[in-house]
């Protein structure tokens, strides 16, 4: 082999160690940022189930099948806070139900991740099946 062939050889060696260096780098880094997502998307779904729970189990609604809101604050507020999520919520005009909003508080993404649920009191089977059927 000339000295010619063993430099070429090196220089490709070289190359292709450091491409395949830089692929994993990146790969290693989709991989984080993937489990991270998952890990913020987890939080939101937990947040808004917690929510849906502690109304269902709560006495939250009116003989009519409408909220009331003085209760639905008080269950809310009760809930655990959490540093990495900011939750709101607000009735909606008709009193039909309530959404809650959950959202990630310190977040790298440029848009940040954001959950909304609308919840009604006959989807938590706060009604009569009466008052249900007739609205």
């Amino acid at each position: 082999m000339t000295l010619t062939e063993v430099v070429v050889s090196a220089v490709i060696l070289a190359i292709s160690g450091q491409v395949s260096l830089q692929g994993w780098s990146r790969t290693s880094q989709a991989t984080a940022t993937s489990a991270r997502t998952d890990q913020q998307v987890r939080l939101l779904e937990q947040r808004l189930l917690a929510s849906r729970r502690a109304l269902a189990s709560a006495a939250v609604a009116d003989v009519d099948c409408r909220w009331e809101p003085e209760a639905v604050v008080g269950v809310l507020e009760g809930l655990p806070e959490n540093a990495d999520l900011e939750t709101s919520w607000r009735l909606e005009p008709s009193a039909d139900g309530i959404w809650v909003v959950v959202e990630m508080t310190n977040t790298d993404a440029a848009n940040p991740f954001k959950r909304s649920q609308l919840i009604t009191p006959a989807g938590l089977g706060h009604c009569p099946r009466e008052l249900s059927d007739v609205q």
